[in-house]
């Protein structure tokens, strides 16, 4: 009669073959890099630093924005509360809440547009990080273009 191995001895078995597979699958092999290509992963960082910093810059003036525009509406509303039916003050009012549903409509097209570069900044996060995680290089390759950059500056 044959011999089957037990379940734990075939589990063991299993995972030391498995076990390999699995960390390379979830680990990329560091790939080394030419000169060529360190320069454009650093161009890359930077350009999206750059990029992420004028996002950042963008999102406080909107948010400015948006308080401002809130408390314009509050203002509006407490104007036309205390207007009542008395009609003297209706076209002063309608000039003011035609002016704040400009500011609203630019202020949506703006986050519109912040939220598509944004979007966009993303995908290229995604394809720097495909592109330059797990790279190895060699330091002096890193110094060059650090030198580079420097005399670039001057």
């Amino acid at each position: 009669m044959k011999s089957f191995p037990t379940t734990s001895a075939f589990a063991a078995a299993l995972f030391i073959f498995i076990a390999p597979l699995a960390a390379q699958a979830q680990t990329k092999p560091e790939k080394l890099v030419t000169r060529d290509e360190l320069r454009a992963c650093m161009n890359s960082e930077a350009a999206i630093a750059a990029r992420r910093k004028e996002l950042e810059s963008r999102a406080k003036v909107s948010g400015e924005e948006v308080a401002a525009i809130r408390a314009e509406a509050e203002e509006l509303k407490a104007e036309q509360e205390r207007m009542g039916d008395d009609g003297r003050n209706f076209e002063r009012f309608q000039r003011k809440a035609k002016a704040h549903n400009t500011r609203v409509l630019a202020a949506k097209s703006d986050a519109e547009t912040f939220r598509a570069d944004l979007d966009g900044m993303n995908k290229s996060v995604v394809a720097h990080n495909e592109k330059c995680g797990g790279i190895s290089f060699l330091p002096e390759d890193k110094e060059a273009i650090l030198k580079e950059r420097e005399a670039a500056k001057n």
